[in-house]
């Protein structure tokens, strides 16, 4: 809730869980989609709440992989072919820092 409310303060249109599809045809739902209506950049935004959970992570990994190998590369890599991948973790404490949030949103397209 955290991160929609920091984008829609931002300014920032996006879709909640849009789907994706793959190099392989398959479906993934990102946390949030967002396309800058100026360029045409598609960025895919995953918040990563339980890395500390083995099997979350796991999981997380073949997503990574699997957006990789869809052209969906990340943010700072300068992103792929089919999108820039954005990710977010918890804090220690479980929680998300909003000035972070807001520097990354500002960062986008830059």
């Amino acid at each position: 809730m955290i991160i929609a409310d920091r984008l829609a303060t931002n300014g920032v249109e996006y879709e909640y869980e849009h789907p994706f599809t793959g190099h392989d045809g398959s479906v993934r739902y990102p946390d949030f989609t967002i396309e800058d209506a100026a360029t045409g950049e598609l960025y895919l935004w995953e918040h990563l709440g339980m890395l500390g959970d083995p099997h979350y992570a796991e999981a997380w990994e073949r997503k990574r992989e699997w957006y990789a190998t869809s052209g969906v590369l990340p943010l700072v890599q300068g992103g792929g072919p089919k999108g820039t991948l954005v990710t977010t973790e918890d804090d220690e404490r479980g929680g998300i820092d909003s000035a972070a949030i807001d520097e990354l949103i500002r960062g986008l397209g830059n």
